[in-house]
């Protein structure tokens, strides 16, 4: 709690000294106000951390079940679906064809691939990195201590044994995906069924409008699936401007980083 000094606490009387105790009444009723405020900010922001906290733990939890189930259904792949059409390369920015249904926009599936496989494998190196300073600080003084360059390449190895195509996506992004072949499988690539569950939220609706808006694909209040994309050339120089334009307006928040 902020405190009013003493001098601050005028006591009422005649003259000047009655002008004094009010402007310390005014003054002790800001200082509380600002006190009020502070604590409601303070407030917002522990709920807010609450928020996060748990849509992370959700969002872990499916990432990294704690039983494995070996059924797989048949799903809707976004891998086959970029990999089949091309769709992993820079000009492909519109429907390959006009049977193509709209959710299947390369531009938007290509980002949401991106961004989604970039945060699992994210997830898996912190994950890994936290397990390793748990060993690295079990180590006794008197023992040598790995180098940088054991660490980074310690915490790679495991990362790849999880998952081989975590290994290799730093590499593909820097190619556009469009030199290595191994960048563009045909199926999900994740070991982890739970993560290609994850990219198939790429195919969600509500997901293809938010892409769709940052990519500059529909104005706010369109849906992706009521767009008519008929009679839009494929590749060319048109395409290329559309795809660096909707390159300054994607990566924003989460949604839509470019390729």
């Amino acid at each position: 709690m902020l405190c009013i000094k003493p001098e601050l606490r005028g006591i009422g009387g005649s003259g000047s000294g009655g002008g004094a105790a009010v402007d310390a009444a005014a003054s002790a009723q800001e200082v509380k106000a600002l006190e009020l405020k502070l604590n409601a900010t303070t407030e917002e922001k522990k709920l807010y951390e609450k928020a996060v906290s748990h849509s992370s733990q959700l969002l872990n939890g499916m990432l990294f079940p704690t039983s494995k189930n070996d059924t797989k259904e048949a799903r809707h792949d976004v891998f086959t679906i970029l990999t089949k059409s091309d769709g992993w390369y820079s000009n492909a920015t519109s429907l390959p064809n006009e049977d193509t249904p709209n959710d299947e926009h390369p531009s938007i599936l290509r980002s949401c691939a991106l961004e989604l496989s970039i945060d699992y494998c994210t997830r898996i190196t912190t994950r890994e990195t936290n397990t390793y300073l748990e060993v690295l600080s079990a180590i006794p003084e008197s023992d040598p201590f790995p180098s940088l360059e054991e660490i980074e390449s310690h915490l790679l190895d495991e990362v790849k044994k999880q998952e081989p195509y975590c290994g290799i996506i730093e590499t593909c992004m820097v190619s556009n995906f469009e030199e290595l072949e191994e960048c563009r499988p045909e199926v999900c690539p994740f070991v982890n069924d739970a993560a290609c569950t994850y990219l198939e939220s790429c195919l969600d609706p509500t997901v293809q409008d938010e892409y769709g808006r940052a990519l500059g694909l529909i104005k706010e209040g369109e849906k992706i699936m009521d767009k008519d994309f008929s009679g839009v050339a494929t590749g060319g120089t048109d395409g290329d401007d559309k795809a660096s334009d909707a390159k300054s307006k994607a990566g924003v928040g989460g949604w839509g980083v470019p390729v």
